[in-house]
């Protein structure tokens, strides 16, 4: 073979590799910046699941260690291990919000049902917040967003939005309790039906209540439906911005003092001069 062809193919193939390889993580200083505001907000999270899982303990803990009364009470899942049930209570509130319940515990009383649907709540948002960390930190002339910027923009965006969902929520639960299978902790009435929309909606269901009726059926998929609707709604909320006009200068001002990230800090600059690659791509043919 022609050894020119081989060190040509060699060459593309590397370079090739080079540009996947570059297409998998295609961070810079500039623009890697959230995965620290990220991370925070990541343990932010598990301090929250640890302080609910010792709420949910000392509500309930007792129930899920008392291996007789348990069963006595014809309870469904697994017992406890050790003298306390705070290792379940956190492995419940983990898996909780990190959206992959098991089943194996389950909330029973009022008080508990209001911590997991806490943990529901926060594991749905949770997703959403962590997406706006990295969207905003990317649009071109925000700031390097920080947690507390973050939440406020996340909350003063979204709360009306969400606070007609749950409404919908609230009042579509209110009505579904009869159509849902039997309660193992209580009756099926209106408390039952919105504990079991709260956490469909929130894509979280435990399965310890399931549709068992045509209209049960229908309300829980269009409840499933309107839950997964919401979360790309939401994030779209907090990437349209809708400054002050004191931010909107305060945005312009930073712009003129950091001209780089005017394109945002996702934005990778390719390299050689900005101008040579503009005429060259719109110079047209026969002109010099």
């Amino acid at each position: 073979m022609d050894k020119g062809f081989l060190s040509s193919w060699f060459q593309d193939s590397a370079e090739n590799f080079a540009t996947n390889i570059w297409k998998i993580a295609p961070f810079r200083v500039g623009n890697r910046q959230w995965l620290m505001v990220l991370v925070k907000g990541y343990l932010l999270c598990l301090a929250f699941c640890l302080v609910l899982a010792c709420v949910l303990n000392s509500i309930e803990g007792d129930v899920w260690s008392d291996y007789g009364n348990y069963h006595s009470k014809g309870a469904r899942g697994v017992k406890s291990y050790g003298d306390t049930a705070l290792d379940e209570c956190l492995w419940f509130v983990v898996t909780t919000v990190h959206g992959i319940a098991f089943n194996e515990f389950n909330a029973r009383g009022v008080a508990s049902r209001l911590i997991a649907m806490s943990c529901v709540s926060i594991g749905y948002w949770f997703i959403i917040f962590l997406l706006s960390i990295v969207m905003l930190s990317n649009l071109p002339g925000e700031k390097l967003p920080s947690l507390s910027g973050v939440m406020r923009r996340l909350v003063s965006a979204v709360w009306p939005s969400y606070m007609v969902f749950l409404f919908i929520t609230v009042c579509v639960g209110s009505m579904v309790g009869p159509y849902v299978s039997n309660d193992p902790y209580g009756k099926n009435e209106w408390p039952t039906g919105i504990y079991f929309m709260w956490t469909v909606v929130h894509r979280m269901p435990y399965g310890d209540i399931y549709p068992d009726t045509p209209f049960g059926r229908t309300m829980t998929a269009s409840a499933a439906v309107f839950g997964l609707l919401y979360m790309p709604y939401a994030l779209a909320l907090v990437a349209v911005r809708c400054p002050t006009v004191e931010q909107h200068e305060s945005l312009l001002g930073h712009l003129r003092k950091h001209p780089e990230n005017a394109l945002g800090r996702g934005y990778v600059v390719p390299e050689g001069s900005m101008r040579e690659i503009v005429m060259e791509e719109y110079t047209p043919d026969g002109v010099i």
